[in-house]
């Protein structure tokens, strides 16, 4: 036990997350850097298992070793990747739309241009998978050559590790640790400065350079946020979890034990699917023609087919063994996918079991529930860390941050699958009873941000043209009781609601109404023609 590192290193991990300062020099700071590493090294291990499944790569289990030993690599495992369906199933459901400010109707159009700049439409998404699988992932805020743009950047467990203050998921120390070729970098990020080190190759011997504890100082920069910009995405966490689990960890066993049975399967229907032959009462002579004869003999029996004639000489007979039912194999792998299914959420329908008669829209919207809610509660997770990285982002924009923004919302995409008319139908309904206005009733039905703004320019301009077309037309109708009645200018413009009428003056004859529509339209005064 004393001579493992790994064992050394987590009581002094487990000290300093309760009682180590910020790093003061650079050996101490060094000190965390190598102490960081040993952790990010020790979860290795789990998260390259966590890949092999998601990928579909994980070796065989429930094989005896010796069979192992006696098959080698000729047996290839037979994989149903049911955790890649697991994994994509929930993520698929967990789309951001926007981020909503208090007394906001609408997304907040700054918040989503910075979002786009950063390819985050695509780049959430992936942060959302690699929580899901890893148990955790991270998101670093930062500036960019453009000061109104700070750069988000998504990093997965494998590269980025970090220390909570005690009883928090509040990032107290976070490193990056990569290597590239022969050279291996680290970034240290503290609440007042991130420096970055290097080792390896030719560089450490640069001349002038700082080396300290084997790592080259080769840049540091300030923190003006007083945080670290590392927000965490943690799936499952717990307080006996800081660092998340895997969303995979329930059904990896029966993952196992499926693709062992379709394995089993495979191999079964290679040697007892198809009917073995026998005969018997052929005589094959000994001598040095026994082998040429014997090599000819199997030579037409492997030939042999259905619907070829065999012949054979006296007292020969012929048969086959019974094939083999492989119906034990499929039924086992259909109760551990139930199985799976079950733990995971998953509908029936997902994992291929269906009745004979479809499912009502009903009955698959109730199969569903439970995924849903899943996600649902997904969303209100991830919705805390991406509200903290975009007040991270609007710091590093603004230099401070408004009050409002810490109410600030996520908008995600509704999880449930109804279709488009029942969305619409609904949200008609709603609208139509004043329980909701046109926006939400917008964002009801699946409208994206942009969507819904762009809907909204589009009613103010037509807005905006049926008044100018009104004001026209009025116009017209006061210019017409002057000329053709004599009546005062302001009687004529008052009488059509242009102006007020003036004091002790009577507002004259009441003005015909606009016509319906828009006056500029000629369909009617053509038809007419």
């Amino acid at each position: 036990m004393a001579g493992d590192p790994s064992m050394s290193v987590r009581p002094r991990l487990r000290l300093d997350r309760h009682d180590a300062p910020t790093p003061a020099d650079d050996a101490s700071a060094v000190a965390l850097v190598d102490a960081l590493t040993a952790k990010l090294n020790t979860s290795r291990t789990d998260l390259e298992q966590w890949d092999r499944y998601y990928r579909g790569t994980q070796p065989l289990s429930f094989l005896h070793p010796e069979v192992a030993l006696t098959v080698g690599e000729r047996l290839k495992s037979m994989v149903v990747n049911w955790p890649r369906l697991v994994l994509d199933a929930l993520e698929e459901r967990l789309d951001i739309t926007g981020f909503r400010l208090p007394g906001q109707d609408a997304a907040d159009q700054g918040i989503w241009r910075l979002w786009q700049a950063n390819n985050f439409d695509l780049a959430s998404g992936r942060c959302h998978l690699a929580a899901l699988r890893h148990g955790r992932a991270f998101v670093t805020v930062w500036s960019s050559p453009d000061p109104q743009l700070p750069r988000l950047a998504v990093e997965t467990a494998r590269q980025m590790t970090v220390d909570y203050y005690p009883g928090t998921c509040a990032v107290r120390y976070a490193l990056k640790r990569w290597t590239d070729g022969s050279l291996e970098y680290a970034n240290l990020y503290l609440p007042d400065r991130i420096t970055k080190y290097v080792r390896g190759g030719e560089i450490a011997k640069t001349p002038g350079a700082r080396e300290v504890g084997g790592w080259v100082i080769r840049g540091e920069l300030d923190n003006p946020l007083g945080v670290v910009p590392v927000v965490p995405f943690l799936n499952r966490y717990d307080l006996d979890m800081p660092d998340g689990e895997s969303e995979l960890t329930d059904v990896v066993h029966l993952a196992d034990a499926i693709n062992k049975l379709a394995t089993d399967m495979m191999v079964a229907s290679e040697f007892h699917a198809m009917p073995r032959r026998w005969a018997t009462g052929i005589e094959v002579s000994a001598g040095p023609e026994a082998k040429r004869v014997e090599e000819k003999a199997r030579k037409y029996w492997d030939e042999a087919i259905a619907g070829r004639t065999w012949l054979a000489g006296k007292e020969v007979t012929l048969g086959q063994f019974a094939s083999a039912d492989l119906s034990n194999f499929t039924n086992a792998i259909n109760l551990l996918t139930a199985k799976a299914a079950a733990l995971a959420g998953l509908p029936p329908h997902y994992v291929g079991i269906t009745a004979d008669n479809p499912a009502s829209a009903d009955a698959i919207r109730s199969a569903e529930a439970a995924l849903v809610k899943r996600a649902e509660r997904k969303q209100r997770t991830f919705g805390e860390s991406w509200e903290a990285v975009i007040r991270l982002a609007l710091q590093v924009r603004d230099g401070s941050l408004d009050p409002a923004y810490a109410e600030m919302e996520t908008v995600w995409r509704d999880p449930q699958t109804p279709t488009v008319a029942q969305r619409a139908d609904a949200a008609s309904k709603l609208h139509t009873a004043g329980i909701i206005d046109v926006e939400q009733a917008q964002e009801d039905i699946g409208y994206s941000p942009q969507q819904r703004q762009q809907m909204a320019d589009r009613r103010r301009k037509a807005l905006a043209l049926q008044a100018t077309a009104d004001m026209r037309a009025r116009v017209e109708q006061a210019l017409a009781l002057i000329n053709e009645h004599g009546i005062e200018e302001k009687v004529a413009f008052a009488s059509v609601g242009l102006i007020t009428a003036p004091k002790g003056t009577s507002a004259g004859p009441e003005a015909p109404a606009p016509p319906d529509g828009d006056p500029l339209d000629t369909t009617a005064d053509t038809a007419a023609g």
